[in-house]
């Protein structure tokens, strides 16, 4: 999914460079984490990537991301940075033969379900007194979107949702984490109209997951009257139309010694 859409990802990220800049806040200082390295998981383009550049003059960044198109993108982009190791890895069985100070991920656990492991192996990566600092969309995102898709075609509905804050947090607290800064935040991404928006999410590969994917297809008629009625409904007061992410940043402390 996402590597059919690493060439167009960059069209209408400008949500994802507000969570990276969100989950920026609760980054830990150049102190704590040193020489690093630094994990990132799921780098998508690169935007967290700078970031921890800037933040962490020392210490390399070793990004990984499960789509090798993403991967290659970030080969490309980073390809005169030295401190930046690209590597194609899943969230939920990445292995690292050393333990890092600081494992980050923006707009990507999400994904990863199911979340309770993901976290777990996510643990397992971090050194003791280490930090997860991550931001997750959740089950309220793209409600406006959902709740219209519901009324035009019921029979039709993804039965995957996006992960609940609670099962998050839980699933931290079972891992052995000791969660020490919590942020939320509903962002309301602009877009020129309905159909740029879902047009957006397609080129940024959100609408190929079973959180949007139904077993049966929306008709052609079908999403034509999606996009009248969003048109109608959520307008954002600017000619175009807004839509809502949840967003989820948690900053972590990592115990224990196993």
């Amino acid at each position: 999914m996402f590597s059919r859409a690493a060439e167009t990802y960059e069209r209408g990220a400008s949500l994802h460079r507000h969570v990276a800049a969100m989950l920026a806040g609760l980054l830990p200082g150049v102190e704590e984490v040193g020489k690093g390295p630094v994990l990132e998981l799921g780098s998508g383009t690169g935007m967290l990537t700078h970031i921890l550049l800037r933040r962490y003059p020392d210490a390399d960044v070793h990004a990984v991301d499960v789509a090798s198109g993403m991967v290659e993108c970030l080969k490309e982009q980073f390809a005169a940075e030295s401190r930046v190791h690209c590597v194609q890895g899943d969230a939920r069985t990445f292995h690292a033969d050393s333990l890092y100070p600081l494992v980050a991920s923006s707009s990507a656990l999400h994904w990863a379900v199911p979340i309770e492991s993901t976290i777990r192996n996510v643990y397992r990566l971090i050194a003791p007194g280490g930090r997860l600092c991550a931001a997750l969309m959740t089950a309220g995102t793209l409600a406006e979107l959902r709740r219209i898709r519901s009324l035009i075609s019921p029979a039709k509905i993804p039965t995957a949702r996006l992960v609940e804050e609670s099962v998050v947090l839980a699933a931290m607290d079972s891992a052995g984490f000791l969660v020490e800064e919590v942020h939320k935040e509903l962002v309301h991404a602009r877009y020129a109209s309905a159909r740029d928006f879902l047009q957006t999410i397609h080129a940024q590969g959100l609408t190929g997951g079973e959180v949007s994917r139904s077993s049966v297809p929306l008709s052609r008629g079908e999403i034509q009257r999606l996009i009248q009625e969003y048109d109608r409904e959520c307008p954002d007061g600017h000619g175009g139309v807004f839509a809502g992410y949840e967003v989820l940043c948690v900053s972590a402390i990592r115990g224990g010694i196993g």
